[in-house]
Order: C-alpha cells, then sequence, then structure tokens
C-alpha cells in the first residue's frame, strides 16, 4: 500500500494545537474554509484533499486503508505526534479507521453524520451526472452547470458542492478536479463496513436530524464502541451539516474540541 502525498491548507500558529480536517466524497479542503478560520484562533488547522480528490494526486487506489495511510504520511512529514482529527462523510469513515489503526496519534476525535456500517450505493445518479459534462470543449462554467442541473435538479447545496471541483485550465478550458472514473470505479469499497474495535478517545459525534445516513440503531452502536462518546444532533440539518448550520457546527465542535 503506497502512501501519496496530500495537498493541504494550513491556518493557525505554529504554536496551536494540531486539527486536521478531512471532506467527504467529491469534497475538498475548500468546502471547510470558512469554518477552518475561525478554528484557527485556537489550533493549526490542516484542511487535507483526499486521494483522488481537489489537489491532491490521483491513484488508482482508493479505499479506506489507503486513505488512512495516507493521513498517517501526512502527520509523520509533518511532524505531528498527535492531532485532533474531524472528518465528514467519507472522510469520518477514513478518520475512524485510522484512530483504531493509529490511537496513539490522535487527541480527539469528531465524526459528523456517518457510521461505520455498509451504505446502500446512492452516488451512481451524481456520477452519471458528472460524465455526462464535458468541460474540456465547454466554453463557460455554467454551460457545465446547465448539464449537471438537468440531471439533478437545482439543489442548492448538490449543485455548488459540485461545481466548487470545476476548475480552469491554463488553456482557458475547464475539467473536473476529482478523479471521476476512480472514484466510480470504487464506490463499492467507499460504501462499505468498516470494522472497529472498543477505544477510549474523546469523541463526538454529529449528525443532522434530516439526514439518511444516521439512524437510531447506529448511535447504539457508536456506544458500545467509543467510551468516552457524545452524540449531538443538528435539528435543522441533512448531510452537509457543516454548511447548512455552520454556526451551531462550529459552536458544538469548538466546545468540545476545547473542553
Amino acid at each position: 500500500m503506497t502512501a501519496v502525498t496530500l495537498y493541504s491548507r494550513i491556518i493557525g500558529s505554529d504554536n496551536s494545537k494540531d486539527l486536521v480536517i478531512l471532506h467527504g466524497l467529491l469534497g475538498s479542503s475548500d468546502n471547510w474554509h470558512t469554518l477552518a478560520r475561525q478554528y484557527a484562533l485556537e489550533f493549526r488547522v490542516h484542511l487535507l484533499d483526499a486521494r483522488n480528490h481537489g489537489r491532491s494526486p490521483h491513484s488508482q487506489n482508493h479505499s479506506y486503508e489507503t486513505m488512512a495511510s495516507d493521513l498517517l504520511k501526512y502527520l509523520d512529514d509533518h511532524s505531528i505526534e498527535k492531532a485532533c482529527l474531524l472528518g465528514h462523510s467519507m472522510g469520518g469513515k477514513t478518520v475512524m479507521l485510522f484512530t483504531e489503526n493509529h490511537p496513539e496519534r490522535v487527541a480527539k476525535l469528531i465524526v459528523a453524520d456517518i457510521s461505520p456500517k455498509e451504505y446502500a450505493p446512492q452516488h451512481e445518479p451524481i456520477f452519471q451526472a458528472l460524465k455526462s459534462t464535458n468541460p474540456a470543449i465547454a466554453n463557460s462554467r455554467e454551460e457545465v452547470l446547465s448539464v449537471l442541473e438537468s440531471k439533478l435538479g437545482k439543489d442548492k447545496f448538490l449543485i455548488p458542492f459540485l461545481m466548487k471541483n470545476l476548475r480552469r485550465e491554463k488553456s482557458g478550458r475547464y475539467s473536473w478536479r476529482f478523479n471521476i472514473e476512480v472514484l466510480s470505479n470504487t464506490l463499492s469499497g467507499i460504501t462499505k463496513r468498516i470494522d472497529l474495535s472498543i477505544n477510549t478517545i474523546p469523541t463526538l459525534f454529529i449528525y443532522g436530524a434530516l439526514s439518511e445516513y444516521v439512524s437510531a440503531k447506529d448511535l447504539v452502536k457508536l456506544e458500545e464502541l467509543y467510551l468516552q462518546l457524545e452524540n449531538v444532533c443538528l435539528e435543522n440539518s441533512g448531510h452537509w451539516l457543516h454548511a447548512e448550520e455552520p454556526e451551531l457546527f462550529l459552536e458544538t465542535t469548538s466546545e468540545f474540541l476545547n473542553y
């Protein structure tokens, strides 16, 4: 298993404690920049692009094992002995597996709107919509946007979320930052269950009441696995809770991190 060197944005003082944030599937470090500026008042914040996302390298291998390995390499390369980890969705499963394998490297853990269970693949319509775009010949961002909206509707969170990954090349043409083919082909590995054992690391599990990703049964299982677990539900949020209720998300997570 070969780890890659992840792209990161680092915000905050070198003398502060380290907080590492991992985004979800088809996201990037850009999604967390606004919140990171607030966290940086207390922490040195590391916003990472996962492999096959953002500005990080593309690879034919995409699994939680490889992403956890990438995170370990990142901490080692930056001489971080112990960090607080925050992961949303795919990033949440990554930090859960990393904590399972390297508990001594984790000070506190925050998991946002994901459980370790297997999920039914539900991203196929999104990938089909992305594949139906042809940004290399598009004359404007609006052309690409129009194709996505025709396939997915005018979702006020999903469409802007995807469009953040549209890059303009030096040639003037456009391309997607994420590796659509590999991510589509490895989707079953992203939705699979990850096996965890009991641990005592202080953990915050934050989820949206309007999200379909977390059930009451999931919460019971999490309480069995994480002996220092805190559960917080954001009543007006779906899966993109950090974008839907950013102030409440920031308040809840900051209180946990600084306790």
